[in-house]
């Protein structure tokens, strides 16, 4: 809620903004913020031009400037009104040069204050917002009555006069008799005409004194839209409903508004924060989703790790009830899963008998066999070619254990036959079989256990004993290497008796 505190020579009043109108309130609440209006003779405004000046040299000018018209006084301000950017311009020196009555009212408020504004400055600026560059303002209360000369958009006099009656003496009224003592003191000091005094703007009601003025030759202006009286606060609705707005001319100090401005500073700071999450929002969409979703998935992933781990340790307990070491099931089941992982298909094996006649176009499969041996069993022991010691029947070249994964070295037992045409001439057959057996040689992992190539002259000599088939056999046994893998299940701890 809004809340204005309005302070005249008689005392203080609150009002506060409720559906657009002011009320007048007993006291305000401590979570509203306080806009103070002054209106005191002590108020004073004097127009100062400042040649061009930037930065800490022209807030030094100014407050010098200040220090001269308010000694005693730290209730006052220069707000510069025309030029100034980056030329010479005017400034309007306004404050109080006693504030004793203002400090007394709000030093002991427990509310944030956004500042202080008298009078003369807000009639001032409102005057330049309805382009009135030169007029008399005149604004009445219960006991005084304010007046204000401007001219050329700047204020020339301000009084704050207390309204002895109401009753009209010698044909006019107190306000008609303050005007034209004010027009009087003007003219003699040069700043109107007698023939050139502005017209009067008189904020209250003018029925009666439409006379007075016309006598007196007194122009009175009508009141603009803005400006009509509203509700309780009467003449004063214009005057809260620009001071709310906080305009130039505050000239409370800095301990007054502390809380003011460190609310304001919060508050930008959240509009910063919103501002800066909508961007994010507005311009990086994709971005933002995948965020949400990453953060949604590492809750979830989370969620599962912990399942998961309750899962273990009951799966853990379940074991150390049966008297097992937990460690040695769960290496024993990881080596069970690598095992099975690393055992060669039988499509590798089939795609590696086929790379070995691939480029042999009249060499065929005709039987092909293969075997997983148990650790220590021999190899290729089926066959019916030359028994050769080193060769057929024995033990593949086995460096034991692997050094990477720490696992059992193993291997799988590949036996072929390769049918080749009965018409081509033996030296034809046993470049196809040298060639099959390099092929098969350069193959990673591969090691020959029954080669025919190797047996090409024994098997195309004819006679002697036991060699009546007229036709050799084309048989190749060799051992594959199983896939490696990198174990990195701890070592099993010992069991303690």
């Amino acid at each position: 809620m809004k809340t204005v505190l309005f302070i005249n020579s008689t005392g203080a009043r609150y009002f506060r903004r409720v559906e657009g109108l002011w009320r007048e309130i007993e006291a305000p609440d401590s979570r509203e913020k306080l806009w103070v209006v002054a209106n005191l003779p002590e108020e004073s405004l004097e127009t100062c031009a400042f040649p061009f000046l930037i930065g800490r040299d022209r807030s030094n000018f100014l407050e010098r400037r200040l220090n001269n018209n308010f000694p005693h006084s730290k209730y006052r301000s220069a707000p510069v009104i025309s030029g100034g950017m980056l030329s010479s311009g005017t400034a309007v020196l306004t404050g109080l040069t006693t504030a004793d009555l203002v400090i007394t009212q709000i030093e002991n408020l427990n509310i944030s204050i956004s500042g202080v504004w008298g009078v003369g400055m807000l009639l001032t600026l409102m005057a330049r917002q309805l382009k009135l560059s030169n007029v008399v303002i005149a604004l009445p209360s219960a006991h005084h009555l304010r007046i204000l000369a401007i001219k050329d958009g700047l204020p020339a006099l301000t009084r704050c006069v207390r309204r002895y009656s109401e009753d009209i003496d010698n044909g006019q009224s107190s306000d008609t008799s303050e005007i034209l003592r004010t027009r009087q003191h003007l003219e003699n000091q040069r700043v109107f005409e007698h023939d050139k005094f502005p017209p009067v703007l008189y904020l209250g009601e003018t029925t009666a004194l439409k006379t007075q003025f016309n006598t007196a030759g007194l122009t009175l202006l009508p009141l603009p839209d803005t400006l009509l009286p509203q509700g309780e606060s009467g003449n004063l609705h214009a005057l809260f409903e620009y001071v709310i707005k906080s305009p130039p001319g505050q000239i409370a100090p800095l301990p007054i508004r502390a809380r003011h401005l460190a609310e304001t500073l919060r508050n930008l700071s959240y509009f910063g924060i919103g501002a800066s999450l909508l961007s994010i929002i507005l311009f990086g969409q994709a971005d933002f989703r995948k965020l949400i979703d990453l953060h949604q998935r590492a809750q979830t992933l989370q969620a599962d790790l912990q399942l998961a781990t309750g899962e273990r340790n009951h799966l853990a307990d379940n074991i150390v009830a049966t008297g097992k070491n937990p460690a040695l099931v769960r290496q024993a089941t990881r080596f069970a899963a690598l095992e099975l992982d690393s055992a060669p298909t039988a499509e590798s094996l089939f795609q590696l008998a086929a790379t070995a006649i691939a480029d042999q176009p009249q060499a065929r499969i005709k039987t092909l066999s293969f075997r997983l041996p148990k650790p220590n069993e021999r190899f290729c022991r089926a066959q019916s070619t030359v028994e050769l010691p080193l060769i057929s029947g024995s033990k593949p070249d086995d460096a034991g254990v692997d050094e990477t994964s720490g696992l059992p070295v193993r291997l799988a037992e590949l036996q072929f036959d390769v049918l080749l045409p009965s018409d081509l001439p033996p030296a034809a057959q046993a470049v196809i079989r040298k060639h099959i057996s390099s092929t098969l040689n350069t193959l990673k992992g591969v090691q020959l256990m029954d080669d025919p190539a190797a047996f090409s002259l024994i098997n195309t000599l004819k006679g002697g004993l036991g060699m009546e088939k007229q036709e050799s056999e084309n048989i190749w046994c060799m051992s594959v290497l199983w896939k490696q893998h990198t174990d990195t299940t701890p070592a099993v701890a010992k069991e303690q008796p």
